[in-house]
């Protein structure tokens, strides 16, 4: 057991030092996958009331296009920032003009402070989790940021955006301290892919 604790953070490092690899393909195979065979998640869409996982299937094969797209033509790059691996692939010509993916490993270690409505005195509950996310942001000639998507490893997808449309999936058992988490995750990220790769 005790080797088992010494050889998985090796595995881990060597898994994060693949380079050069887009992980969107994988990861939507497995996010379809996992919502197709639970129902215990809900679906908020921005652009329609009546969300449907096989609105999300339609939208998601765009994701699926550019997954398969040949990145042997394209321009690579990537860097650390902090416990983020952003990589960058951009393409001189055509639709497609960059692909951003950011992975992430963090480890939740916080205290939270729990509230009742009822007159019990407040409580302290310490969160410990670990998280492997992964965003990717795609860019057009006409639209810097028109796609993006968000996964973490064990709970699925997160959200997605095509151009204006926001789709959200929010889960009922979902991991824990991710509901703390995401907020702050999503802020960082976002200033990251704001920033292009020098």
């Amino acid at each position: 057991m005790m080797l088992l604790h010494a050889i998985l953070p090796l595995l881990f490092s060597f898994i994060l030092a693949d380079t050069g690899q887009l992980k969107l393909q994988q990861d939507i195979q497995k996010d379809v996958t996992q919502l197709q065979q639970s129902n215990r998640y809900f679906i908020s869409d921005n652009t329609s009331e009546t969300a449907s996982l096989q609105h999300m299937l339609a939208d998601l094969q765009l994701f699926g296009m550019i997954a398969s797209l040949d990145l042997s033509k394209a321009g690579h790059s990537q860097q650390q920032q902090g416990q983020h691996q952003v990589q960058q692939w951009l393409f001189e010509e055509g639709e497609i003009r960059s692909i951003k993916q950011v992975e992430s490993i963090i480890a939740l270690d916080t205290v939270v402070t729990q509230h009742y409505l009822e007159n019990r005195p407040p409580s302290q509950h310490r969160i410990t989790n670990n998280f492997v996310f992964r965003a990717y942001q795609v860019s057009t000639a006409t639209e810097p940021a028109k796609l993006f998507y968000l996964t973490e490893e064990s709970q699925g997808l997160l959200l997605y955006r095509l151009g204006k449309k926001q789709v959200d999936i929010s889960y009922t058992a979902a991991k824990n301290g991710l509901n703390h988490l995401l907020p702050k995750y999503q802020a960082e990220v976002t200033a990251i892919l704001m920033q292009s790769i020098k």
